[in-house]
């Protein structure tokens, strides 16, 4: 049986290894306030495979993001309390928090705040699905056939 010790820097990569050795679902992070399009982003991660775990604003995603380990993160930067940007810094600056961040937004200055945080993707709202599959797919699995 494998065990995962307390890990330093890099032990979100193994966690992660070993959830995908015990066939478990990668974790994603969905950080989005508004429910509607919450619930769309979870079902359509869902649909491709992966285990969506949902947080309502900045505070709420930094607590679950250093207590779950995600493979990737979604988030909106236009969240309550603690925006997308200052969560994405908080969380940065965890000794192993390396998730790629994936910034869905309609702010007109999301470009700017995407690159500042270091995020792998941005994608304007309205979303459109096929492209956020295909950059999430890129993000989760890079170099695939997918990617």
């Amino acid at each position: 049986m494998l065990t995962a010790p307390s890990l330093g820097a890099g032990g979100s990569d193994l966690k992660n290894k070993i959830r995908e050795q015990r066939g478990l679902p990668e974790r994603v992070l969905v950080v989005e306030d508004d429910a509607d399009t919450r619930r769309m982003l979870v079902s359509v991660i869902a649909d491709e495979g992966f285990e969506p775990i949902a947080a309502l604003d900045g505070q709420h995603a930094l607590r679950t993001a250093l207590a779950i380990e995600p493979c990737a993160i979604v988030l909106d930067l236009g969240l309550p309390g603690l925006d997308g940007a200052e969560f994405a810094r908080a969380y940065r600056t965890q000794g192993r928090a390396n998730a790629p961040i994936l910034v869905v937004s309609a702010r007109r200055d999301a470009e700017a705040v995407a690159t500042q945080i270091g995020a792998r993707a941005l994608l304007r709202k309205p979303l459109d699905i096929g492209e956020f599959i295909a950059r999430l797919n890129a993000t989760m699995h890079p170099g695939s056939a997918a990617a």
